[in-house]
């Protein structure tokens, strides 16, 4: 079987580890175990929250070397940065694809995720201290997908996905970046998990119930159904979640007479915004995207 699937270790390319201090607080989900969670609060008068959620992989995502590049175009903003359950200060994570720890793997799906952050932000805007007067989400990768689902879900000020294939279901994006000699086993897997949708069997190094719960999920039902302005960032050159899982989203909302979404397409740049020269554009595009996201006009 494979060891997690190419598609999916590149969508870590928004969770590359970076060491210094975290300082963690907790929150109780339903079952009593605990949401881990940073909360930055800048020096000075406050503009907003932004909620900022890593790819795939199993990486503590305050560690993350890009999201704190993210968290840097936001200045005036409060960061707030969720793990995923079982990822707490103390856990050892060997490898964020292939080393993740079991309570990760038996519990972790995109839904509970998004139900995490649901717990996380309910408490926040009950706190006086903190300003959520306006919010932006940004998510990438796996990220996006949460963050368009939490954007239905809550009253948003924008959200910012990048290289998320908006299009296309979880599962399709995932088959569409498969060699053709695999396709045959991990369609198998796909529907042994629908089959077992509880199971935690482990299937391409997640489980099935992770499985179960993001096949169907499709980004473009969750964004058409909510006001909320987003900006869909593409890269090219991105063979993750390529180009043309984005395409379905730009036809939909126009033949729906849509406007509160916003393309940019980099044809140049892959998944992470490297160019051929592997030189990294993430600092200049997100520094676009927080301007996009301090007025997010609609498209139409």
């Amino acid at each position: 079987m494979l060891n997690r699937y190419n598609a999916l270790a590149a969508l870590t390319l928004l969770a590359l580890p970076q060491a210094y201090a975290i300082d963690y607080s907790e929150i109780p989900r339903p079952d009593g175990t605990p949401i881990h969670y940073t909360l930055d609060q800048p020096e000075g008068p406050v503009t907003g929250l932004v909620v900022l959620s890593q790819g795939s992989g199993c990486a503590r995502a305050a560690e993350s070397v890009n999201l704190a590049t993210v968290r840097a175009t936001f200045p005036t903003y409060a960061a707030l940065i969720v793990e995923k359950v079982g990822i707490a200060p103390d856990v050892e994570i060997t490898d964020p694809i292939t080393g993740c720890p079991a309570q990760f793997l038996d519990n972790y799906t995109v839904s509970q995720r998004v139900a995490d952050y649901q717990i996380v932000l309910a408490a926040l805007t009950a706190d006086p201290q903190v300003s959520t007067d306006k919010i932006v989400l940004f998510g990438g990768s796996e990220g996006g997908l949460a963050m368009a689902l939490l954007a239905e879900r809550l009253p948003v000020t924008a959200a910012i996905l990048l290289s998320t294939a908006t299009g296309e279901t979880f599962g399709d994006m995932v088959l569409s970046t498969v060699p053709e000699e695999a396709l045959g086993p991990v369609r198998a897997g796909f529907d042994a998990a629908r089959a077992s949708p509880e199971s935690t069997e482990l299937h391409g190094g997640s489980t099935y119930r992770f499985w179960a719960d993001s096949l169907d999920l499709r980004p473009l039902d969750h964004m058409r159904s909510t006001a909320t302005p987003f900006l869909l960032i593409q890269g090219g050159r991105d063979t993750s979640a390529p180009e043309v899982a984005s395409r379905p989203t730009l036809k939909t909302f126009a033949e729906e007479g849509l406007c509160h979404l916003t393309y940019w397409e980099f044809p140049a740049l892959d998944h992470g915004l490297a160019d051929p020269a592997g030189t990294s554009h993430l600092p200049a595009v997100v520094t676009m995207a927080a301007a996009w996201a301090s007025n997010p006009i609609p498209a139409c």
